[in-house]
């Protein structure tokens, strides 16, 4: 960035000569900026105002907060030093800077990248007239040469207190420059026949960019060649598979005090299917996710499509692609055997719009994220009729008990089909591999733990979910209700489950960066299909320091009230036992229920059959004193329970 801003300065300069010498210019043929990019580019900036659109991106609240991260001081200077700069010249800028650029980021060796800076003076001019003003405005402090190239001439020239050297040349109406002189020859080589202003996609995606804001394009493939380089396992160049979908992307890019937007295109994955391919095929869905989602929730996805046959039909191609030949079918086909059941018929026929993938908020889960599946269904009937049936085939099959558990009046129950997930939907939901579910809303919720079901339960019972705050609702009027996919994050709460799951390296890494991360709060990204392309949105909501700390007193508004809750449970029960009843166990086949202090101090233990509170109880204080015992057959409390104070002296007895 700060080369570039050197580059940028040195530009000017040069533009400025051009412009008092225009009564000298030759008509030429003008010539597009995009022409000069050379196909090897990674990384495309174009800008149809650079002084105006300059202005736009660092004179805002969101910058000056930005700039005080370390990680971005320096660059911070550099900025503030180039616009105080444009101040104190302003008509000068205003007259030779606010002609079209575009930087291209091109690879010039195998680990360095540089920028090729291409400006439309609008009018061409030839190449000794700029050499003069050089040979003026550098004058003993550099040495100044010229040489031929095919058809060009480019200039170069270094100070010599800098080992830099800066190259330069004239192609008609466009003024090349860039610290590498092969990026100049590159260009110049190619611009009777350039390769990507002509590559069909890139043209079609080009007509729906805005002029009037920075448009970043993207080459997929050269892309995630330069993100390679950052990654150190095989594992991380896998999940940028992903940027191979398309071949570029376009995006608008819009700053304002309190909001980052970006929305662009790209074209449709043709190639390789992938999950992507599989929605854009089969039309769009309703975002209704947030009518379960908690509002404590560090995020969710949801994957929209207007047909489910038509949905799994792609994703079937997806499956058979991924896996070695012949297994997903052969995997499938020995389920449905094996169960007598149809995948097709049993599951997809009752699934409506759309599939979520939630992560709640873990705080009290060290090393562990809570994740549930929601999939809509489209009649409840129906659903149970299937559910029935599957159930009644693996009883046949197999020795596993059904087992279930009633929680604020909704049935939490056990589908015994390992590895049912993955075979159904791809990695993607591989996670969820011994599912509980319960049926909630227009949902049926699947997850690992009836812990996480229980929440989720709570949360709708109590109209605690995204779709009852106004934040909320507020953040997505910036995005359509139907699409194909939707990802929605909360920073905050997705700070805490990093906490959870890094080590205290990686945390304390991160943890430089949290208020920066704090300062916006709120992630959206949309994908949906649009004039022929694949249209994205993201937008960032941005927070003041004054808005931050109102914020997280909401969050803890919102935490204190689910504790007070809980205390008043407590408390209708007695005023020492805690409301166990309304705690579930990970797993209904764990055979104790325990939990702990802040101190790491028990706080209670109760023994369990079928995820049924059954068996001896004992509640201990912060320090480790017994104030509770008694015993639970079938959920329900039997027998005396004795309490006792911290001396350990019997003050109360209850039969029940």
């Amino acid at each position: 960035m700060k080369k570039f801003l050197i580059v940028f300065v040195v530009l000017v300069g040069l533009l400025g000569a051009v412009y008092f010498y225009f009564f000298q210019l030759s008509p030429v043929e003008k010539n597009n900026p995009m022409n000069a990019v050379p196909a090897s580019a990674a990384l495309i900036i174009s800008m149809e105002e650079p002084l105006a659109q300059w202005k736009e991106l660092t004179n805002n609240e969101i910058w000056e907060y930005l700039k005080s991260n370390p990680v971005l001081a320096s660059i911070g200077q550099s900025v503030d030093s180039l616009n105080a700069e444009i101040k104190k010249n302003e008509g000068l800028w205003s007259l030779v800077a606010n002609r079209p650029i575009v930087l291209s980021y091109h690879p010039v060796s195998s680990n360095k990248y540089d920028f090729l800076v291409t400006c439309d003076l609008q009018k061409a001019t030839q190449l000794g007239f700029l050499k003069n003003y050089l040979d003026k405005f550098i004058g003993d402090e550099a040495k100044i040469f010229n040489r031929k190239y095919l058809d060009s001439e480019i200039i170069e020239f270094s100070y010599y207190d800098d080992p830099e050297i800066y190259y330069l040349s004239l192609v008609d109406n466009l003024l090349l420059f860039s610290t590498t002189h092969t990026l100049i020859e590159e260009s110049i080589k190619q611009k009777s026949k350039p390769l990507i202003a002509r590559d069909l996609n890139f043209v079609e995606i080009s007509k729906y960019m805005e002029v009037n804001s920075p448009t970043i394009y993207f080459h997929q493939k050269n892309f995630k060649t330069f993100l390679e380089k950052f990654t150190s396992s095989e594992a991380q160049k896998e999940n940028l598979q992903f940027l191979t979908y398309s071949d570029y992307v376009g995006l608008n890019l819009a700053v304002g005090d309190d909001y980052i937007s970006v929305h662009g295109y790209s074209d449709e994955p043709d190639s390789k299917p992938n999950m992507v391919q599989a929605l854009l095929k089969t039309g769009k869905g309703e975002i209704n996710l947030g009518a379960i989602v908690p509002e404590n929730a560090s995020a969710f996805t949801s994957l929209g499509f207007s047909d489910a046959r038509s949905f799994y039909a792609n994703l079937e191609n997806i499956l058979k692609n991924d896996e070695s030949e012949g297994e997903y079918e052969s995997n499938k086909e020995r389920l449905e055997k094996f169960l007598d059941i149809s995948i097709e018929e049993n599951i997809i026929s009752w699934i409506d719009n759309e599939i979520g993938l939630i992560q709640l908020n873990s705080s009290s889960n060290r090393n562990s994220i809570e994740l549930a599946v929601a999939i809509r269904y489209n009649d409840v009937d129906d659903l149970n009729e299937n559910l029935d049936y599957i159930e009644k085939k693996i009883r046949r099959k197999t020795p596993v008990k059904f087992k279930g558990i009633d929680y604020k009046g909704y049935q939490i129950k056990f589908l015994s089909i390992k590895g049912l997930f993955k075979l159904v939907f791809g990695k993607m939901f591989s996670s969820i591999e011994k599912p509980y579910y319960v049926i909630l809303e227009d949902y049926i919720v699947f997850s690992n733990s009836p812990k996480t079901l229980g929440k989720i339960i709570t949360a709708t019972v109590e109209n605690k979910t995204l779709n009852s705050t106004k934040e909320y609702a507020e953040f997505m009027e910036e995005f359509k209700h139907e699409s194909n996919l939707f990802l929605y994050v909360s920073a905050q709460e997705l700070l805490t489950d990093a906490k959870n799951v890094m080590d205290n390296e990686s945390w304390a890494a991160l943890s430089k960066h949290k208020k920066y991360i704090e300062g916006f709060p709120l992630l959206g990204i949309q994908l949906l299909p649009e004039n022929d392309l694949l249209a994205y949105r993201l937008q960032m909501k941005h927070l003041n320091n004054i808005e931050q700390d109102n914020w997280k007193s909401l969050l803890q508004e919102l935490s204190l009230a689910t504790e007070q809750d809980t205390a008043e449970e407590d408390a209708m029960e007695d005023d020492y036992i805690i409301a166990v009843e309304n705690i579930l166990p990970e797993d209904l086949n764990d055979k104790k229920l325990t939990q702990e202090f802040d101190n790491g101090q028990l706080k209670f233990e109760v023994s369990l059959k079928d995820g049924l509170k059954h068996g001896r109880y004992s509640e201990y204080d912060s320090l480790g004193n017994l104030i509770i015992k008694g015993r639970y057959k079938e959920d329900k409390k039997v027998g005396t329970w004795k309490f006792y104070d911290s001396e350990g002296n019997l003050v109360k007895k209850i039969k029940e």
